[in-house]
This record gives C-alpha cells, sequence and structure tokens, in this order.
C-alpha cells in the first residue's frame, strides 16, 4: 500500500499549487478576469469581493501545506475539500447562468476540479488503508 502514498502528496500538491495560483489571481483582479474569461469590470466593488475571498484561499493553500507534512495523520483534509470543490463548480456553474462565465471557458476547470475531486476521494481512502496497515 505504501507505493500508493505519492497519489497522496500528489493531490495535497495539486491543491497547493492551484490554491496558490488562485490566492494570485484573486489579489490581481484583472489577471483573475482574463485568465476566467469573465465578462465583468474591475471595479472597487469587485476588486473588494476577490480580495475578501483571498485570504481564505490563502488559508487553504496553508493548511494543504501542513496536511502534506503528515498526510496520513492529517487525511481527514480530504474530507474537507470534497465541498470546497463541489461548491467552486457550483458558483462556476451560477456565473455560467448569470451570463458573466462562459461555459467554453469552464470546461477545462470542470474538468480540473472533477479530477482533484476524484482523487481528493481516492486519497482519503488510500490514507485511511496505509494507516490501517502500518497501524497493524
Amino acid at each position: 500500500m505504501k507505493n500508493y502514498s505519492w497519489i497522496i502528496r500528489f493531490t495535497l500538491w495539486w491543491g497547493i499549487i492551484a490554491d496558490l495560483l488562485e490566492t494570485i489571481r484573486m489579489a490581481v483582479p484583472v489577471f483573475f478576469i482574463k485568465t476566467a474569461g469573465l465578462q465583468a469590470n474591475v471595479d472597487k466593488d469587485f476588486r473588494f469581493a476577490l480580495l475578501y475571498g483571498a485570504p481564505v484561499m490563502l488559508g487553504w493553500t496553508l493548511i494543504l501545506f501542513w496536511a502534506d507534512k503528515k498526510p496520513i495523520e492529517r487525511k481527514g483534509v480530504f474530507l474537507c475539500l470534497i465541498p470546497v470543490i463541489l461548491t467552486y463548480s457550483i458558483v462556476e456553474m451560477i456565473g455560467i447562468k448569470m451570463g458573466i462565465l462562459g461555459f467554453q471557458q469552464a470546461v477545462v476547470t470542470f474538468i480540473l476540479q472533477g479530477i482533484l475531486l476524484l482523487l481528493s476521494i481516492v486519497s482519503y481512502f488510500l490514507a485511511r488503508n496505509i494507516e490501517k496497515t502500518e497501524g497493524s
């Protein structure tokens, strides 16, 4: 089972890198709009909303980095990721429905979120099995 632990680390680092990039995008709203393919203007309200959410994204980055230090022991982080990933997908669907986000721009994000969701579930169960095997 130990040889599958790379999947757990890969999942955590995928999240670390993705969340760090998202933190940077949120800190620079013009960059966020261009890279997301949004039909939006950067006004003070939009800028504030992104900046308000950026610390939470940075927090997730740090939590995932923390979990990477003891991934088996901190496997519960993967369960916490599931509603976060699903909620981001819902928010993006709302953005598509509102006409702010184009479906074509969101397809790649949906695919990446789906892969990360699957990896998070698999990583949780792998970590749990490794813990049981090593604990016996």
